[in-house]
């Protein structure tokens, strides 16, 4: 009777505790956090918490999501809840510099005024006019204001990088700079409005786009040093820049700047004097252009000779009045894998045009990091760049072209320790025109190797022109592009991307938090293989029974009494519908035998996790109290034997 009640008590204590347990954590240890997900879903990346410790700009988020009107919205309450529980930690993480609001703006209230007036987009629930509102809006102490209109589940990858993206903005709220050198036409002619303009007196639609974001400078080509105050260096087409250009740029890297660098085997955008004495003079014309040793150093090479070619993703060009697939003109798309997702800079592209484009590999020995961003599909060649500068054959190209089953590497991202391409410093320049030797120069302080860098490279300088990714609409004098491909998109990312810090950079995107069940995606795939011919065959024979039925009913006029109908055709009615009734129950049984293997997973996931856990652990806490109540007898024990 003692030992029953000993056993009671200590059941009794055991629950007592678990719940205890949990009520405590649940008040106390709230904050607390445990992330034992694959890809470390929940928990901020490092590069996120070390620009949150490095915060000197106070930055407020508001969190706008209509609570009420979106419980009719599946996953979007459970979506909701896991983006405040990010922005807790992103406030909890940033030493009081960023403070969270959480709003639910309900319909004609102040609250949904405010999201209006902050630019959140809403979505329409209901006939009297309702929208849920789900966005995030940052501001800074100088009233400078980021907006993300409408928080997307299906983005959730890029969440992270989005909020860390909008602190950093706000918390630098000076207009970025980008350095532009180039060979190319891109800035136009200013002074064509004093010439009658024409083609090439307006700057390219890309540089245009890069104006509205960020501050641009041009750079000359013969430049012998970068500007610090440069945030990135983009260079287009750097055809035979001089040994002191070169080593500017590679200072500039090794200082910690970014470069976005397009080169190119085979540059058709290059404009070539017409010679009249030599009509072969364009096709005869040097279009390469590379940055000299600067690509080995930082882990690169460029093949001189060869462009990629993709049957793939060919683009269909007029050939003698035909359309052909020009192999060596490549329409890159997501959909085939051409795009690095993990890398903000491609993650959400579609589709790149680029023309002759280049190929770019990993040098042997390269202690940098070559990270593929823009590849081919594996239908690809090398095609020799000879056999397209002396009059290209898109026909010939095509009959000729062979699969080399082997994806290849058109644009990279390089990161990671690297050398200087100038490790005896400044180049010397070049004696003077007179023959006079010019003046030494002092060594100065050249920086011989850097510990991170972060460049990006293009083997093409085309995918920046007009054609290849707009076409112009004249609206009332206006020059209109629209978009056919994301070229500009791209080039906006990347130098969004690069501009910001090393924290901001080195994000890459995260997993899903909603993840499918592969056990029960498999179990469903083998049910379909079981049952799904016998499926299909049910399913063609209820229609055909239920067609009869119609044809049979329908031959009377409308309004017709069924008394109508002969004895003989009643009867086939009747027959046909027995035979519907027959086969959809056979259908239920096999859908529900198709789904009794899914339903019983299901049981035993909910047993385990409503009540197996539980009660395990109510069990290892009435062992633990039993092992010490035995251990506390026996001590007794001892003790009376000893007195």
């Amino acid at each position: 009777m003692k030992k029953t009640l000993l056993s009671s008590t200590g059941l009794l204590l055991a629950v007592l505790l678990f719940l205890g347990f949990n009520i405590l954590s649940a008040a106390g240890f709230r904050s607390t956090r445990m992330d034992l997900t694959e890809s470390r879903l929940f928990t901020l990346s490092q590069g996120t918490v070390n620009l949150l410790e490095k915060l000197e700009e106070p930055v407020t988020l508001r969190l706008f999501f209509s609570k009420k009107l979106a419980s009719d919205f599946g996953t979007l309450t459970a979506y909701a809840q896991r983006v405040q529980e990010l922005l807790e930690q992103y406030a909890s993480r940033s030493k009081g510099r960023i403070t969270l609001e959480v709003i639910d703006p309900q319909p004609y209230t102040d609250e949904e005024d405010k999201a209006v007036g902050f630019g959140l987009r809403g979505v329409p629930v209901s006939s009297g006019g309702e929208m849920l509102y789900f966005g995030l809006v940052g501001t800074n102490s100088t009233d400078q204001e980021e907006v993300l209109p409408f928080l997307q589940e299906s983005k959730e990858d890029s969440l992270e990088y989005d909020v860390t993206r909008m602190v950093y903005t706000l918390s630098h709220p000076k207009k970025r700079v980008v350095g532009l050198l180039t060979k190319l036409p891109m800035e136009g002619n200013p002074m064509a409005r004093f010439t009658g303009g024409g083609e090439g007196s307006e700057p390219w639609y890309i540089v245009e786009a890069m104006r509205q974001l960020f501050d641009v400078k041009t750079v000359a080509p013969n430049a012998e040093t970068i500007d610090a105050g440069i945030d990135v260096l983009m260079i287009a087409h750097p055809q035979g820049l001089s040994p002191a250009t070169l080593y500017a740029i590679d200072q500039f890297v090794m200082r910690g700047g970014k470069v976005l660098a397009f080169v190119d085997p085979f540059c058709e955008s290059q404009p070539v004097p017409q010679d009249p004495s030599n009509p072969m003079a364009g096709m005869m014309a040097n279009k390469s252009s590379d940055l000299g040793p600067l690509l080995g150093a930082w882990g690169l090479q460029l093949s001189a000779e060869d462009v990629a070619g993709d049957h793939t993703c060919a683009i269909r060009v007029g050939y003698g009045g035909v359309p052909v697939d020009y192999v060596v003109y490549l329409g890159l798309r997501g959909d085939k894998g051409c795009f690095a997702k993990e890398d903000f800079a491609t993650s959400k592209l579609e589709l790149v045009n680029l023309a002759t484009v280049g190929i770019l590999e990993k040098k042997e020995g390269a202690t940098t990091t070559v990270t593929p961003i823009f590849q081919t599909t594996e239908d690809s060649m090398r095609v020799s760049r000879a056999s397209i500068q002396f009059g290209p054959d898109p026909a010939k190209l095509l009959e000729s072209f062979v699969s080399g089953q082997k994806r290849l590497p058109v644009a990279v991202r390089v990161t990671g320790p690297a050398q200087s391409a100038f490790p005896d410093g400044k180049p010397k320049a070049p004696p003077a025109e007179d023959g006079e030797k010019p003046p030494e120069e002092p060594a100065g302080d050249s920086l011989r190797e850097s510990p991170e860098i972060n460049v990006i490279v293009v083997a093409d300088c085309d995918m920046l022109q007009d054609n290849f990714w707009t076409r112009t609409q004249n609206i009332f004098g206006q020059r209109i592009p629209a978009e056919i491909a994301n070229n500009g998109n791209f080039v906006i990312n990347a130098l969004d991307n690069l501009s910001g810090s090393n924290d901001l950079i080195s994000l890459r995107s995260r997993g899903r938090f909603n993840r499918p069940f592969e056990r029960v995606a498999e179990i469903r795939r083998e049910a379909d293989t079981r049952y799904g011919k016998k499926v299909t065959e049910l399913e063609a024979k209820l229609k055909d029974a239920e067609d009869r039925i119609n044809a049979l009913e329908g031959s009377k006029e409308s309004g017709a009494s069924t008394l109508a109908w002969s004895p003989e055709q009643l009867k086939e009615i009747e027959s046909f519908r027995e035979e519907r009734d027959k086969t959809r129950k056979e259908l239920r049984a096999i859908k529900h035998d198709r789904d009794k293997d899914i339903e019983s997973l299901g049981g035993l996931l909910k047993f385990v996790n409503i009540l197996m856990i539980p009660l395990l652990l109510i069990l290892v806490a009435v062992g633990l109290a039993l092992v010490r109540l035995s251990r506390a007898k026996s001590a007794a024990s001892v003790a009376g034997a000893r007195s």
